[in-house]
């Protein structure tokens, strides 16, 4: 007789064994390297949508003041307001003909710098490291996503 019973065909026994488990594991964990990195980086592609289409919004009330008062002083870019992980403001106090709005990031976004002028000029004037190099004067559009160029 054996020093162990061997179990009877009828009941065969059930769940899984630590090595099946331990791939289970390890599927889930090669899936999750390969998704978070990518989650983030769209994540922080809309703060930097939310960004840009501030500084338009910013751009649009500005040329209606200039159309109500035939001077960009004293507009609405005169107040900063925060939108997002952004700070929008006034990089200098308008003059009667000529303002430059930024959006400069916080937190998540910390690293980007962008701007629109009186003439709708977009430009990137700061990138985070691994997001590519800005030249002198910035990038004459908003960059949106990582390696892009104008």
């Amino acid at each position: 007789m054996p020093a162990f019973p061997r179990p009877s065909p009828r009941c065969s026994p059930r769940g899984f064994t630590l090595i099946e488990l331990m791939v289970a594991v390890a599927l889930v964990a090669i899936l999750a390297a390969a998704a978070v990195p990518n989650y983030r980086e769209h994540v922080l592609r809309s703060q930097i949508t939310d960004a840009t289409q501030a500084l338009a919004d910013a751009r649009a009330a500005m040329e209606q003041h200039y159309l109500n008062q035939r001077a960009y002083t004293g507009g609405p870019c005169a107040t900063a307001l925060t939108v997002g992980m952004f700070a929008i403001a006034c990089t200098t106090a308008p003059t009667a003909e000529t303002y430059t709005i930024t959006a400069t990031g916080s937190q998540t976004t910390a690293g980007f710098t962008f701007a629109v002028d009186h003439h709708g000029t977009q430009r990137t004037l700061a990138l985070p490291s691994g997001w590519g190099s800005v030249p002198s004067g910035g990038h004459p559009c908003w960059i949106g996503r990582k390696g892009q160029t104008c």
